[in-house]
């Protein structure tokens, strides 16, 4: 058996659901009883939550046979990539590598591997065995708070990053949340080592869920979001460095270092605000509910979306 999101299953053929946002990534979760212990998640060894959760999502077993039938629609539906997530547990490493080989013999999607990769040697297990991309995830850019909130040290993660990275230029991605008690100017700094070092980041928006040891905690405040989104998407597309950035004296962004009306230009379309990680991997409501604050489009931004996403974010910049 193996988890599938209800998002991805219904894009899959396995289920019925109502959604503005079809998945361009089919999101499967392998193993139960993580043995890590993550505060922000619902999988997490002290978490209280539904064991079928990871955000905000519902993941529902679903037979192999199902999944090999359900990928073959979802292609046919729309679907670009296979996203496998794996939980820690003891055989944790050799268990990923037999279920990315079923994988692997249903499909010619790329598929991308977020697991708890502990050396460079597993990733290039991974990668021989077929995996497009590996997710090394730091989640917490705090390195002061990395230990309370996710556990382990932060140098020894961004060390194992950074040499996978080098080693396997183009082929590893990494997550990071925004909320978690960190600065802007934290994040920034690690998105423009990140960048510098090829890594794909899928930015998140902290998600309380009930049942999690940060449950009573709020989400960020969108507009430092955006303008978090906005640096990331000037960083990788070369538009500024991080020393083009001035913060003020609460380490928040206040100049690009480039003009306003240049920053509304290269803005206008929306694309920055839109989910960022691995190559078509949209995530629908990962960190929102339907109808609420949208942190991170699934999809193109209307006009509209993308001129007040725009406006929030400049309203704090100066010129």
């Amino acid at each position: 058996m193996i988890r599938i999101s209800a998002g991805s299953a219904y894009v899959c053929g396995l289920n019925k659901l109502k959604t503005d946002a079809m998945p361009t990534t089919a999101y499967l979760m392998d193993g139960e009883n993580c043995l890590n212990n993550c505060s922000f998640c619902p999988q997490s060894r002290s978490s209280l939550s539904k064991s079928n959760l990871l955000s905000r999502i519902t993941w529902p077993e679903y037979s192999k046979e199902d999944l090999k039938h359900g990928l073959a629609e979802g292609e046919r539906n729309g679907l670009k990539r296979v996203c496998l997530q794996s939980v820690k547990e003891d055989s944790g490493h050799e268990k990923t590598q037999t279920v990315l080989n079923d994988i692997t013999q249903m499909t010619n999607l790329p598929i991308c591997v977020s697991a708890n990769i502990e050396s460079v040697e597993q990733v290039k297990d991974l990668i021989n065995q077929g995996a497009d991309k590996v997710g090394i995830s730091l989640d917490v850019c705090d390195p002061n708070k990395f230990n309370s909130i996710k556990g382990g040290f932060f140098e020894e993660r961004f060390k194992l990053i950074k040499e996978c990275a080098l080693k396997f230029p183009d082929k590893i991605s990494t997550h990071l949340i925004v909320g978690l008690g960190e600065s802007e100017q934290q994040v920034i700094e690690l998105l423009s080592e990140l960048i510098y070092l090829g890594v794909h980041v899928g930015l998140f928006a902290f998600t309380p869920i009930k049942g999690t040891k940060l449950e009573n905690e709020s989400p960020p405040d969108i507009k430092k979001y955006r303008i978090i989104q906005t640096v990331h998407y000037l960083l990788r597309y070369n538009y500024i460095t991080y020393d083009d950035i001035i913060f003020d004296n609460e380490n928040r962004v206040i100049k690009f270092g480039i003009e306003s009306e240049n920053i509304k230009n290269i803005l206008k379309d929306g694309e920055a605000f839109e989910t960022t990680g691995c190559p078509d991997c949209n995530r629908p409501y990962y960190n929102e509910k339907p109808g609420g604050i949208i942190y991170n489009y699934p999809r193109s931004l209307t006009s509209e979306e993308a001129q007040n996403a725009v406006k929030l974010v400049l309203s704090r910049i100066e010129t």
